[in-house]
């Protein structure tokens, strides 16, 4: 009986032994979101940096040095017909005890220049200023009715800047050398008084 007892207990040990459960292994740990493998970050490539190349500086145009720009004053249209006013006058006041025009010996009277001679004298211009004239205008034009300044843009023998200023004496002013040489005339009277004064102020500064 002693040994019943002995193998009842043997057997509750074994049972008790088989129904124990067996420690587990530690089931692996779920990484972290601290611990979780990153992506592998992507460097952007770096796209080249036009370079910009400097713009070349414009070239400036550069005129050529006008050294006459001919009759380049502002003068008053008003005064322009007042010293055209005096000259019919003076014409008319003349008329009656005229005597023949004795032109210097040097002077075509077929030419524009014994033209401006003759219109000068109608001025009431003293025939002594007839060589600052002359001179003024030989080298404004050489006297040429066509002469035109290809910087400028002057015109005809008095070298009117603009020509159209000439259009106060008669709309023919671009083809007629008496249009051309009564407003010039006309203007020297208004700006500088005689021809005299004229060719002194183009001599200093290369204009009148």
């Amino acid at each position: 009986m002693k040994t019943a007892a002995l193998l009842i207990v043997a057997l509750m040990t074994a049972g008790c032994a088989v129904a124990q459960p067996t420690a587990s292994e530690p089931e692996a740990a779920e990484p972290t979101a601290s611990e979780a493998p990153t992506a592998p970050t992507r460097t952007p490539s770096r796209e080249p940096v036009a370079t910009q190349t400097p713009e070349a500086p414009t070239p400036t145009r550069t005129e050529a040095r006008v050294e006459r720009t001919g009759a380049a004053a502002s003068v008053p249209r008003a005064v322009i017909i007042e010293q055209l006013a005096k000259r019919a006058e003076r014409i008319a006041a003349s008329m009656a005890s005229a005597s023949p025009e004795v032109l210097p010996t040097d002077v075509d009277p077929e030419s524009n220049r014994g033209l401006g001679y003759r219109l000068m004298l109608q001025f009431g211009v003293a025939a002594d200023q007839w060589q600052y004239l002359d001179q003024l205008w030989q080298r404004e034009s050489g006297w040429n009715h066509l002469a035109e300044n290809p910087s400028s843009g002057a015109y005809g023998i008095p070298q009117s800047l603009p020509g159209s200023k000439m259009a106060d004496v008669a709309p023919d002013w671009r083809t007629n050398a008496e249009t051309q040489i009564t407003w010039g005339l006309a203007y020297i009277a208004a700006r500088y008084g005689n021809p005299q004064g004229a060719w002194e102020h183009s001599e200093r500064v290369g204009w009148y």
